[in-house]
């Protein structure tokens, strides 16, 4: 009986802590996503690419924090994929094509991983 309890008491901890990443995890994730969108893209189509670059670099810093605690839930491949479309080179370079592009793929990217990761039915099975 008491390996049962002790069985229970760490699936509950191990359900608890997912839930309280899924909700940091929504959080955090939509709030760069939305920074991409309403902030850098348009800063990057302006042409504002002293601000354009803060605002990446502090993106990557958000980024960066997020994925030291995402590390311990979700899969490194799919973190990295994201590391891989950040846009901080063609910002650095000044190429708003490339840039807005790729800033758009990694919004897109960003609520990829917030459904994909996300406590559900389809997602367990």
């Amino acid at each position: 009986m008491r390996d049962l309890i002790v069985s229970v008491a760490i699936v509950a901890i191990l359900v608890v802590s997912w839930l309280f990443f899924d909700s940091y995890s929504d959080k955090t994730v939509s709030s760069v996503s939305a920074t991409i969108r309403n902030e850098i893209i348009p800063a990057v189509e302006a042409e504002h690419w002293d601000l354009s670059r803060l605002m990446s670099g502090e993106l990557w810093d958000r980024w960066q924090d997020y994925q030291d605690v995402a590390l311990i839930f979700i899969s490194s491949e799919e973190l990295l994929e994201i590391d891989q479309c950040m846009a901080i080179k063609y910002v650095e370079a000044e190429d708003v094509s490339n840039s807005s592009g790729e800033l758009n793929a990694l919004a897109e990217q960003l609520d990829f991983l917030v459904a994909r990761e996300k406590i559900n039915l389809e997602n367990i099975f």
